[in-house]
């Protein structure tokens, strides 16, 4: 039985079951569903094995994802009933009415990409899903709802499940539905070529089939994608040349899949690949299947060859791949590698490097931000830092195009395995400092600093529903605290709009690019800029005041509250250096000379502030530039 609920013309909900009889005997039997309070019925004659049911709802309450209004589901309840009333077999689930469509439209900028759920634009912010544990039957209900509770609270509407992966299981759609968050589900190709004779066609036709039908009654799934990178690698990758004339599941992502899709599942796009730009232009000229101005895109050269300020050269339409990587959290390494010394390459953390030359790269992308690490923390942590600020950078400047971009799918959220690779979530579930700044430039409202004609300028990004007034205080400051400028700025920012705004040159033109920083505060969160790169700045040693105090409440655990004596760039604290089990609230907080803030861990027993006050556990910025 498949179950379609995504016709919300005007008020009213439309439901349609089609059912499919294994038959033990040719008796008629009736068919009745109910939901919302309509009930229809459908008598299936003798010997007849399919029949089809439609319920229409007026006045329903839409499915809406998280940030737009109430992800609201109906109970559904199908029966099927012999001749003489005797119920044979019930089925239930939770089911949600809403509509969905994909804005491909051709502008001035090349092919627009916009997912629209009832009718409103929606910028994705998403994050890409692949299987949280190599072994699969370890992920059960709870898991799933870690983890993805892990994304929503890092302001993730929106997850891609990879191509290379699997159809998950039923919870993490349910959970996913319940909670607002969108899914995009690849068929499982990935990163290789498909034959597309037989026996492999028909295995894929089927499995296509079942998986569609399984899914599609979930109102968080907004969009079925042919294959992960099939098409690029065609065209890139040398298999042209190499297949030589023979199939590589062309006719999979073009042909087959559309039509299942459409057969089965006619109210949800289909797109044929990530990346795919759609094929050719309007005027029918060929586009490169990774072409930014159309479609979707991935961006990988950053991580490959390029420093993650290229990210700024970029003007996509749709980011729906881009990474960098950085190690596991301390305590998930200790427990999965026993090397001493413990070196970045000594033989067990190069074991645990998903990537192949990882080290290299991770090395490459501190260049020009940092000097070369001294020590194996320094190391981690600034590998980590490194990872945080790329993909801080990256969403940050797609987020300001919009809504030129309409959105970005971080590479990725978790992990399967206990190793360096470009989660924000290690594979012991850990949140790494990436998921912390993933929190901040995935906030429904953002506020940052981007370069625009040369100079420093003022983003406000609104992702709500609604207007956002906000009340800027804009500062340009220097190391030692001392204001050399200010203007207080209010916005208007329209609902799902960003608007730019033009800092005073005054603002945004320093009288010392080494030891100045502009500062722009907004309802609690606040915006960094500095003029030059870390490894050039003047950093003063830093130096904080840390109190420590037990919480007695239900949760337990530690308080600190911190207190910079000077400029301290990207605090961070690392309970897990003390307690395995122990975890901070938030980190990566920039704080001007006689600034504090409370931090709280839990999990952490010990009170002494000395246990705290210094690195491996509390670290900054400034600490991997003055030694």
């Amino acid at each position: 039985m498949t179950v379609s609920g995504d016709d919300t013309a005007g008020e009213t909900g439309r439901v349609e079951l089609r059912i499919v009889l294994e038959r033990a005997t040719d008796a008629p039997v009736t068919f009745t569903a109910v939901v919302g309070g309509r009930e229809a019925t459908v008598g299936v004659p003798a010997g007849a094995t399919r029949a089809t049911v439609v319920i229409e709802v007026p006045g329903v309450r839409r499915w809406w994802p998280r940030g737009y209004g109430d992800p609201h589901r109906y109970e559904i309840e199908a029966t099927l009933r012999a001749a003489d009333g005797t119920a044979l077999d019930t089925w239930r689930r939770m089911i949600g009415f809403r509509s969905v469509e994909l804005d491909t439209g051709r502008d001035e900028d090349g092919s627009r990409f916009v997912l629209k759920v009832n009718g409103t634009a929606v910028f994705v912010r998403g994050v890409n899903w692949i299987p949280d544990d190599a072994f699969i039957t370890r992920v059960g209900r709870d898991r799933y709802a870690d983890r993805i509770g892990q994304a929503v609270a890092a302001g993730v509407n929106y997850l891609r499940v990879w191509g290379g992966g699997r159809y998950e299981s039923d919870d993490l759609y349910d959970l996913a539905d319940e909670l607002g968050v969108l899914v995009g589900q690849d068929f499982p190709f990935a990163c290789a070529a498909y034959p597309e004779e037989e026996p492999l066609a028909t295995e894929v036709a089927a499995e296509a089939r079942e998986q569609v039908a399984r899914l599609m009654p979930h109102p968080s799934l907004v969009m079925w994608v042919g294959n992960n990178e099939n098409i690029w690698g065609y065209h890139d990758w040398g298999w042209r040349e190499e297949l030589a004339g023979r199939t590589w599941g062309e006719g999979y992502y073009l042909d087959v899949l559309p039509r299942i899709v459409g057969e089965l599942d006619p109210t949800r796009p289909y797109w044929p690949g990530s990346p795919y730009s759609g094929g050719v232009d309007f005027s029918g000229r060929a586009l490169h299947p990774n072409d930014p101005a159309h479609g979707t895109t991935h961006i990988w050269d950053v991580w490959n060859t390029h420093d993650y300020r290229h990210y700024g050269t970029y003007r996509p339409r749709f980011v729906a791949e881009f990474g960098f990587q950085a190690p596991p959290a301390y305590a998930t390494l200790r427990r999965a590698v026993a090397d001493d010394p413990l070196t970045p390459d000594s033989p067990g953390v190069l074991h645990h490097q998903k990537a192949t030359g990882g080290n290299d790269k991770l090395i490459r992308g501190l260049r020009g931000h940092f000097p070369a690490p001294a020590t194996f923390d320094d190391w981690h942590w600034a590998t980590q830092l490194n990872q945080a600020r790329a993909i801080a950078y990256g969403i940050e400047h797609f987020r300001s195009l919009k809504p030129l971009c309409m959105g970005t799918i971080m590479w990725q959220l978790n992990d399967n395995w206990p190793v360096t690779s470009w989660s924000a979530v290690d594979g012991d579930g850990r949140r790494k400092p990436l998921w912390y700044a993933l929190r901040r430039a995935y906030a429904e409202r953002l506020v940052t600093i981007q370069p625009r004609d040369g100079a420093p300028a003022l983003v406000a990004v609104n992702d709500t529903p609604g207007p956002w007034r906000a009340e800027l205080r804009v500062r340009r400051v220097s190391f030692d605290g001392s204001a050399r400028a200010e203007v207080t700025l209010t916005v208007r920012v329209p609902a799902l709009s960003a608007v730019t705004v033009p800092l005073p040159p005054d603002v945004a033109t320093p009288d010392n690019a080494t030891a100045e920083l502009i500062v722009a505060d907004a309802d609690g969160g606040r915006a960094v800029w500095f003029f030059a790169e870390d490894a050039d700045l003047a950093y003063p040693r830093p130096v904080t005041d840390v109190v420590a105090r037990p919480v007695r409440d239900l949760h337990g655990g530690v308080e600190l509250e911190v207190t910079a004596r000077t400029l301290v760039r990207d605090l961070a604290v690392f309970p897990d250096r003390l307690d395995p089990a122990a975890t901070v609230d938030d980190l990566l907080v920039t704080l001007l000379p006689g600034e504090s803030v409370t931090l709280r861990v839990r999990g952490a027993t010990e009170a002494d502030p000395a246990a705290w006050s210094s690195a491996p556990v509390l670290r900054s910025a400034n600490d991997l530039v003055i030694r």
